[in-house]
């Protein structure tokens, strides 16, 4: 049985806000879920915005969320990450992953591996591949996963990496992560 798209929650919503300040970029969101931030991506004047999903359901609610607006400048693709893209080809590249830790992936849409982010290195390594020489990468991580961890993986790759938006829950931090390519 396939999996129910994430929904929007405060997660997305942060990041929704953060996306709003870009525009004019050639724009990929990985794991669209629901389409809520590629809508807001479309809406922020990008050219095209390209989705993907591993998930057909999600996709599907995706499309119809996006049909009922009636958005032209937005491109939905069933794959895994970034797999189909050439190298280069996005200015800004976004994502909102699961980043809860946890011992075993029981709900895909939440759980990030046992360090909160063994999902987001991958959505990272896809990201690295298409990312423009001047692009920058755009996601949502918490105060519970490997932070850390995943700036210096950033750092390394040759990435600036700030953080843009922020919400403190009862239990955690979010944050907006902006990593952009130096020189």
């Amino acid at each position: 049985m396939e999996e129910i798209p994430y929904k929007p929650a405060e997660d997305t919503f942060l990041l929704a806000r953060a996306v709003g300040r870009y525009s004019g970029k050639v724009v990929l969101e990985i794991g669209v879920g629901s389409g809520y931030i590629t809508i807001e991506l479309s809406k922020s004047k990008n050219p095209l915005v390209v989705g993907t999903d591993i998930s057909a359901r999600a996709l599907r609610e995706a499309r119809i969320n996006l049909k009922s607006l009636d958005y032209d400048n937005v491109e939905l693709v069933h794959c895994d990450g970034a797999s189909p893209f050439r190298k280069g080809c996005f200015d800004l590249i976004v994502f909102n992953p699961p980043y809860l830790p946890s011992e075993e992936i029981v709900d895909s849409t939440v759980d990030g591996g046992k360090e909160g982010i063994e999902v987001v290195e991958r959505f990272i390594d896809h990201s690295l591949n298409v990312v423009s020489n001047s692009g920058s990468i755009l996601f949502v991580l918490s105060t519970v996963s490997n932070y850390d961890r995943v700036v210096k993986i950033l750092e390394d790759k040759g990435f600036e990496v700030k953080r843009k938006e922020s919400r403190k829950l009862f239990f955690e931090e979010i944050f907006v992560i902006e990593a952009s390519k130096i020189g």
